[in-house]
């Protein structure tokens, strides 16, 4: 019976995407996708709690200088679609321009997610 070899370009294009993901920072299943996910849910809960208590979420305020487990993470509404005054520091959450916070989530003045890093 004769053994079948792998074909040398398939085990280098193997290689090549193994590589290319660990240099990413991991697949699908990585733990930064999992606590984006995670940041988007709290940001939608703080924008309800925010709704709820009857502010004026068409300015784009700062809903979260940092969301609750997620120190490293704040909440901002922004306008849809996105202007350049969202841009603006000045209409940034605190935390983040200070430092204090890395990531943020975007949400929509209606608390759809625009975007989270």
């Amino acid at each position: 019976m004769r053994r079948r070899c792998v074909p040398p370009l398939f085990i280098a294009a193997f290689l090549v995407l193994a590589l290319a993901l660990s240099a990413c920072g991991g697949g699908p299943d990585s733990g930064g996708d999992k606590r984006q996910a995670l940041a988007v849910a709290k940001a939608r809960a703080a924008f309800r709690k925010a709704q709820a208590r009857g502010e004026d979420l068409s300015a784009g305020p700062c809903i979260a200088e940092q969301l609750p487990g997620l120190v490293d993470w704040a909440a901002d509404v922004a306008h849809d679609p996105r202007q350049p005054i969202d841009d603006e520091p000045a209409h940034q959450c605190q935390s983040y321009r200070e430092g204090r916070t890395h990531h943020f989530v975007e949400l929509t003045p209606q608390g759809q997610p625009i975007r989270a890093q």
